[in-house]
Protein backbone atom coordinates (compact mmCIF):
# COMPACT_ATOMS: atom_id res chain seq x y z
CA UNK A 1 0.00 0.00 0.00
CA UNK A 2 1.35 3.42 -0.95
CA UNK A 3 1.89 5.81 1.97
CA UNK A 4 -0.72 8.51 2.36
CA UNK A 5 0.66 11.87 1.34
CA UNK A 6 1.52 14.23 4.19
CA UNK A 7 3.74 17.19 4.99
CA UNK A 8 7.00 16.48 6.81
CA UNK A 9 8.85 19.25 8.63
CA UNK A 10 12.63 18.83 8.31
CA UNK A 11 15.36 20.67 10.17
CA UNK A 12 19.03 20.46 9.18
CA UNK A 13 18.58 20.02 5.43
CA UNK A 14 21.68 22.09 4.66
CA UNK A 15 23.88 19.59 6.52
CA UNK A 16 24.99 16.19 5.30
CA UNK A 17 22.47 13.91 7.03
CA UNK A 18 19.63 16.36 6.41
CA UNK A 19 20.51 16.76 2.73
CA UNK A 20 20.50 13.01 2.14
CA UNK A 21 17.31 12.62 4.18
CA UNK A 22 15.59 15.23 2.03
CA UNK A 23 16.68 13.38 -1.10
CA UNK A 24 15.25 10.12 0.25
CA UNK A 25 11.93 11.73 1.17
CA UNK A 26 11.52 13.24 -2.28
CA UNK A 27 12.62 10.09 -4.13
CA UNK A 28 10.88 7.38 -2.09
CA UNK A 29 7.70 9.01 -0.75
CA UNK A 30 4.93 11.27 -2.06
CA UNK A 31 5.31 13.65 0.88
CA UNK A 32 5.76 17.39 0.83
CA UNK A 33 8.66 18.76 2.89
CA UNK A 34 8.71 21.99 4.87
CA UNK A 35 12.38 22.95 5.16
CA UNK A 36 13.37 24.98 8.21
CA UNK A 37 16.21 27.24 7.05
CA UNK A 38 18.45 29.47 9.13
CA UNK A 39 20.00 31.15 6.08
CA UNK A 40 17.11 31.08 3.63
CA UNK A 41 18.60 33.54 1.13
CA UNK A 42 21.52 31.18 0.56
CA UNK A 43 19.69 27.87 0.92
CA UNK A 44 16.55 28.39 -1.15
CA UNK A 45 18.38 28.91 -4.49
CA UNK A 46 20.36 25.73 -3.77
CA UNK A 47 17.24 23.63 -3.22
CA UNK A 48 15.43 25.17 -6.18
CA UNK A 49 18.29 24.25 -8.51
CA UNK A 50 18.83 20.81 -6.95
CA UNK A 51 15.15 19.80 -6.99
CA UNK A 52 13.46 21.88 -9.71
CA UNK A 53 10.53 19.50 -10.16
CA UNK A 54 9.78 19.23 -6.44
CA UNK A 55 10.07 22.99 -6.14
CA UNK A 56 7.83 23.71 -9.13
CA UNK A 57 5.18 21.23 -7.97
CA UNK A 58 5.02 22.72 -4.49
CA UNK A 59 6.44 19.68 -2.72
CA UNK A 60 9.15 21.88 -1.22
CA UNK A 61 8.07 24.51 1.29
CA UNK A 62 10.60 26.98 2.67
CA UNK A 63 10.38 28.45 6.17
CA UNK A 64 12.98 30.99 7.24
CA UNK A 65 13.88 30.75 10.94
CA UNK A 66 17.23 32.49 11.52
CA UNK A 67 17.11 31.80 15.27
CA UNK A 68 15.45 28.55 16.30
CA UNK A 69 15.71 29.41 20.00
CA UNK A 70 13.09 32.19 19.78
CA UNK A 71 9.99 31.20 21.81
CA UNK A 72 7.10 29.77 19.76
CA UNK A 73 9.12 30.15 16.55
CA UNK A 74 7.98 26.80 15.13
CA UNK A 75 4.26 27.19 15.81
CA UNK A 76 3.14 28.33 12.37
CA UNK A 77 5.53 26.00 10.50
CA UNK A 78 4.33 22.94 12.42
CA UNK A 79 0.62 23.67 11.92
CA UNK A 80 -0.76 21.00 9.59
CA UNK A 81 2.41 18.89 9.71
CA UNK A 82 2.07 15.20 10.55
CA UNK A 83 5.75 14.27 11.02
CA UNK A 84 8.74 16.25 12.30
CA UNK A 85 12.25 15.05 11.47
CA UNK A 86 14.64 17.01 13.66
CA UNK A 87 18.26 16.76 12.51
CA UNK A 88 19.69 20.25 13.09
CA UNK A 89 21.97 20.61 16.11
CA UNK A 90 23.51 23.84 17.46
CA UNK A 91 27.32 23.59 17.28
CA UNK A 92 30.10 25.55 18.96
CA UNK A 93 33.84 24.89 18.78
CA UNK A 94 34.73 27.62 21.29
CA UNK A 95 35.12 26.26 24.85
CA UNK A 96 33.82 29.58 26.18
CA UNK A 97 30.47 29.03 24.47
CA UNK A 98 29.99 25.26 24.72
CA UNK A 99 27.14 25.76 27.16
CA UNK A 100 25.60 28.99 25.85
CA UNK A 101 25.73 28.13 22.13
CA UNK A 102 25.52 24.33 22.06
CA UNK A 103 24.29 22.68 25.26
CA UNK A 104 21.53 25.09 26.28
CA UNK A 105 20.16 25.81 22.77
CA UNK A 106 19.91 22.10 21.93
CA UNK A 107 17.22 21.55 24.54
CA UNK A 108 15.58 24.93 23.87
CA UNK A 109 15.06 23.95 20.22
CA UNK A 110 13.94 20.42 21.10
CA UNK A 111 11.41 21.74 23.60
CA UNK A 112 10.14 24.37 21.19
CA UNK A 113 9.40 21.67 18.61
CA UNK A 114 7.64 19.55 21.22
CA UNK A 115 5.48 22.47 22.34
CA UNK A 116 4.66 23.41 18.75
CA UNK A 117 3.71 19.82 18.00
CA UNK A 118 1.41 19.76 21.02
CA UNK A 119 -0.32 22.95 19.90
CA UNK A 120 -0.69 21.77 16.32
CA UNK A 121 -3.03 18.82 16.97
CA UNK A 122 -1.81 17.47 13.61
CA UNK A 123 1.61 16.03 14.50
CA UNK A 124 1.66 12.26 15.02
CA UNK A 125 5.41 11.59 15.26
CA UNK A 126 8.67 13.39 16.03
CA UNK A 127 11.84 11.70 14.78
CA UNK A 128 15.03 12.78 16.53
CA UNK A 129 18.47 12.37 14.99
CA UNK A 130 20.54 11.43 18.03
CA UNK A 131 23.95 9.80 18.21
CA UNK A 132 25.97 6.99 19.73
CA UNK A 133 27.26 9.64 22.15
CA UNK A 134 23.83 9.58 23.82
CA UNK A 135 24.58 6.01 24.92
CA UNK A 136 28.15 6.15 26.20
CA UNK A 137 30.31 8.40 28.38
CA UNK A 138 32.81 9.87 25.91
CA UNK A 139 35.32 10.60 28.68
CA UNK A 140 35.48 7.20 30.38
CA UNK A 141 33.63 4.56 28.34
CA UNK A 142 34.04 5.24 24.62
CA UNK A 143 37.44 3.55 24.56
CA UNK A 144 36.59 0.73 26.94
CA UNK A 145 36.09 -2.66 25.26
CA UNK A 146 34.14 -3.85 28.31
CA UNK A 147 31.38 -1.36 27.46
CA UNK A 148 28.46 -2.69 25.39
CA UNK A 149 26.45 -0.04 23.57
CA UNK A 150 22.75 -0.77 23.09
CA UNK A 151 19.63 1.31 22.55
CA UNK A 152 18.83 0.98 26.24
CA UNK A 153 22.09 2.51 27.42
CA UNK A 154 22.63 6.17 28.41
CA UNK A 155 25.58 8.55 28.61
CA UNK A 156 26.06 9.47 32.29
CA UNK A 157 28.38 12.49 31.89
CA UNK A 158 27.89 15.47 34.20
CA UNK A 159 27.67 19.01 32.86
CA UNK A 160 30.86 20.05 34.64
CA UNK A 161 33.07 17.32 33.18
CA UNK A 162 31.46 17.71 29.77
CA UNK A 163 32.80 21.26 29.42
CA UNK A 164 36.37 19.89 29.24
CA UNK A 165 36.35 19.43 25.46
CA UNK A 166 34.31 19.63 22.29
CA UNK A 167 33.30 15.96 22.03
CA UNK A 168 32.08 15.61 25.63
CA UNK A 169 30.26 18.95 25.36
CA UNK A 170 28.56 17.86 22.15
CA UNK A 171 27.74 14.49 23.72
CA UNK A 172 26.21 16.18 26.75
CA UNK A 173 24.15 18.51 24.56
CA UNK A 174 22.71 15.61 22.56
CA UNK A 175 22.13 13.43 25.62
CA UNK A 176 20.58 16.20 27.69
CA UNK A 177 18.26 17.13 24.85
CA UNK A 178 17.10 13.56 24.38
CA UNK A 179 16.71 12.84 28.12
CA UNK A 180 14.60 15.94 28.59
CA UNK A 181 12.54 15.07 25.52
CA UNK A 182 11.56 11.75 27.08
CA UNK A 183 10.87 13.49 30.40
CA UNK A 184 8.65 16.00 28.57
CA UNK A 185 6.77 13.14 26.93
CA UNK A 186 6.24 11.54 30.33
CA UNK A 187 4.81 14.80 31.66
CA UNK A 188 2.60 15.28 28.60
CA UNK A 189 1.00 11.88 28.15
CA UNK A 190 -2.08 13.43 26.57
CA UNK A 191 -0.27 14.44 23.35
CA UNK A 192 -1.32 12.86 20.06
CA UNK A 193 2.20 12.04 18.89
CA UNK A 194 5.05 9.69 19.75
CA UNK A 195 8.84 10.02 19.51
CA UNK A 196 11.44 7.92 17.71
CA UNK A 197 15.09 8.52 18.65
CA UNK A 198 17.64 7.26 16.11
CA UNK A 199 21.19 6.87 17.41
CA UNK A 200 23.78 6.37 14.65
CA UNK A 201 27.56 6.05 15.28
CA UNK A 202 30.25 7.49 12.99
CA UNK A 203 28.55 8.41 9.72
CA UNK A 204 30.31 7.61 6.46
CA UNK A 205 29.39 7.90 2.78
CA UNK A 206 28.65 10.68 0.32
CA UNK A 207 28.44 14.42 0.95
CA UNK A 208 25.84 16.12 -1.28
CA UNK A 209 25.19 19.02 1.10
CA UNK A 210 25.73 22.71 0.37
CA UNK A 211 29.34 23.88 0.37
CA UNK A 212 30.98 20.46 0.63
CA UNK A 213 34.75 20.64 1.05
CA UNK A 214 36.92 17.63 2.02
CA UNK A 215 38.38 18.27 5.47
CA UNK A 216 40.45 15.98 7.65
CA UNK A 217 39.46 17.88 10.79
CA UNK A 218 35.72 17.80 10.12
CA UNK A 219 33.93 16.22 13.10
CA UNK A 220 32.28 12.90 12.37
CA UNK A 221 32.95 9.75 10.42
CA UNK A 222 33.48 11.27 6.98
CA UNK A 223 36.21 13.57 8.29
CA UNK A 224 37.82 10.68 10.17
CA UNK A 225 37.89 8.49 7.07
CA UNK A 226 39.26 11.31 4.93
CA UNK A 227 42.03 11.88 7.47
CA UNK A 228 42.95 8.23 7.98
CA UNK A 229 42.69 7.14 4.35
CA UNK A 230 43.73 10.21 2.36
CA UNK A 231 45.13 12.80 4.77
CA UNK A 232 47.53 11.18 7.24
CA UNK A 233 47.32 7.86 5.35
CA UNK A 234 47.51 5.93 8.62
CA UNK A 235 44.30 3.92 7.99
CA UNK A 236 43.69 2.97 11.60
CA UNK A 237 42.75 6.14 13.50
CA UNK A 238 39.04 5.90 12.74
CA UNK A 239 36.01 4.97 14.81
CA UNK A 240 35.25 1.31 13.99
CA UNK A 241 31.51 1.65 14.71
CA UNK A 242 29.86 3.16 11.64
CA UNK A 243 26.81 3.54 9.38
CA UNK A 244 26.48 4.91 5.87
CA UNK A 245 24.70 8.26 5.51
CA UNK A 246 22.16 6.78 3.08
CA UNK A 247 21.23 4.22 5.72
CA UNK A 248 21.02 6.96 8.35
CA UNK A 249 18.69 8.91 6.07
CA UNK A 250 16.69 5.79 5.26
CA UNK A 251 16.04 5.07 8.94
CA UNK A 252 14.63 8.57 9.34
CA UNK A 253 12.37 8.23 6.31
CA UNK A 254 11.19 4.72 7.21
CA UNK A 255 10.33 6.03 10.68
CA UNK A 256 7.66 8.24 9.13
CA UNK A 257 5.63 5.02 8.78
CA UNK A 258 4.10 4.49 12.20
CA UNK A 259 2.88 1.02 11.27
CA UNK A 260 6.35 -0.18 10.33
CA UNK A 261 8.44 1.49 13.03
CA UNK A 262 7.18 1.30 16.64
CA UNK A 263 7.16 4.66 18.38
CA UNK A 264 8.36 5.88 21.77
CA UNK A 265 11.50 3.85 21.19
CA UNK A 266 15.24 4.40 20.85
CA UNK A 267 17.10 2.66 18.03
CA UNK A 268 20.88 2.30 18.01
CA UNK A 269 21.67 1.94 14.31
CA UNK A 270 25.07 0.51 13.34
CA UNK A 271 26.68 -2.05 11.07
CA UNK A 272 27.62 -5.12 13.08
CA UNK A 273 31.10 -5.52 11.58
CA UNK A 274 33.80 -2.98 12.57
CA UNK A 275 35.09 -0.67 9.84
CA UNK A 276 38.31 -2.03 8.32
CA UNK A 277 39.87 0.72 6.21
CA UNK A 278 42.87 -1.37 5.23
CA UNK A 279 40.66 -4.02 3.63
CA UNK A 280 38.52 -1.32 2.01
CA UNK A 281 41.57 0.46 0.60
CA UNK A 282 42.87 -2.75 -0.94
CA UNK A 283 39.54 -3.49 -2.64
CA UNK A 284 39.08 0.06 -3.89
CA UNK A 285 42.58 0.17 -5.37
CA UNK A 286 41.91 -3.13 -7.16
CA UNK A 287 38.45 -2.22 -8.50
CA UNK A 288 38.97 1.48 -9.21
CA UNK A 289 42.50 2.31 -10.45
CA UNK A 290 41.74 6.04 -10.35
CA UNK A 291 41.64 5.85 -6.54
CA UNK A 292 45.31 4.90 -6.35
CA UNK A 293 46.44 8.51 -6.59
CA UNK A 294 44.61 9.17 -3.31
CA UNK A 295 44.82 5.86 -1.46
CA UNK A 296 48.23 4.34 -0.68
CA UNK A 297 48.94 0.63 -0.61
CA UNK A 298 48.64 -0.28 3.07
CA UNK A 299 50.12 -3.21 4.93
CA UNK A 300 47.37 -5.66 5.85
CA UNK A 301 48.21 -5.59 9.57
CA UNK A 302 46.98 -2.57 11.51
CA UNK A 303 49.53 -0.45 13.35
CA UNK A 304 46.88 0.71 15.82
CA UNK A 305 44.11 -1.71 16.78
CA UNK A 306 41.50 0.89 17.65
CA UNK A 307 38.80 -1.78 17.65
CA UNK A 308 40.51 -3.62 20.50
CA UNK A 309 40.10 -0.65 22.84
CA UNK A 310 36.78 0.69 21.55
CA UNK A 311 33.33 -0.10 22.92
CA UNK A 312 31.46 -3.15 21.69
CA UNK A 313 27.97 -2.65 20.29
CA UNK A 314 24.70 -4.46 19.70
CA UNK A 315 22.29 -2.98 17.16
CA UNK A 316 20.10 -6.05 16.71
CA UNK A 317 16.94 -4.15 17.64
CA UNK A 318 17.47 -1.67 14.79
CA UNK A 319 18.72 -4.37 12.41
CA UNK A 320 15.32 -6.07 12.60
CA UNK A 321 13.42 -2.86 11.87
CA UNK A 322 15.70 -1.10 9.37
CA UNK A 323 18.35 -3.51 8.02
CA UNK A 324 20.20 -4.60 5.97
CA UNK A 325 22.91 -1.94 5.71
CA UNK A 326 25.24 -0.74 2.95
CA UNK A 327 28.68 -2.41 2.79
CA UNK A 328 31.82 -0.67 4.00
CA UNK A 329 33.38 -0.71 0.53
CA UNK A 330 30.38 1.00 -1.07
CA UNK A 331 30.23 3.57 1.72
CA UNK A 332 33.91 4.49 1.76
CA UNK A 333 33.97 4.54 -2.04
CA UNK A 334 31.54 7.47 -1.88
CA UNK A 335 33.95 9.47 0.29
CA UNK A 336 36.90 8.79 -2.01
CA UNK A 337 35.01 9.66 -5.18
CA UNK A 338 33.65 12.85 -3.59
CA UNK A 339 37.28 13.89 -3.05
CA UNK A 340 38.26 12.91 -6.59
CA UNK A 341 35.40 14.97 -8.04
CA UNK A 342 36.25 17.90 -5.79
CA UNK A 343 39.90 17.82 -6.86
CA UNK A 344 38.97 17.61 -10.53
CA UNK A 345 36.60 20.56 -10.20
CA UNK A 346 38.84 22.72 -8.02
CA UNK A 347 42.33 21.71 -9.05
CA UNK A 348 43.15 19.95 -5.80
CA UNK A 349 41.95 19.94 -2.21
Amino acid sequence: MSPQKQTVLLTGATGNVGAVTLEHILNSTPHNVNLILRDASRAIPHFKSTYPEADASGRLIYTSIPDMTVPNVFDSAVAGVETIIHIATPISFDPKTFQSEMIDPTWVVDKSLLEAAKKSKSVRRIILCGSIVCTVNTLTELFNPDTLVTAERWNNQTLEESLEGWLPAYAYAKTNGERRTWAWMEENKDVDFDVVALLPPAITGRSPQMGYTPKADHPGGIGQVYSALIGTKTADEVMPCWLDVDDVARTHVLSIDRQRVPGNERYFTAVKEPLDLRAVAKELREKYPETRKLIPEFEETATVDLGAKFVKWDGEKADKVFGPWKSQVESIKEIVFDVLRFEEKNGGV
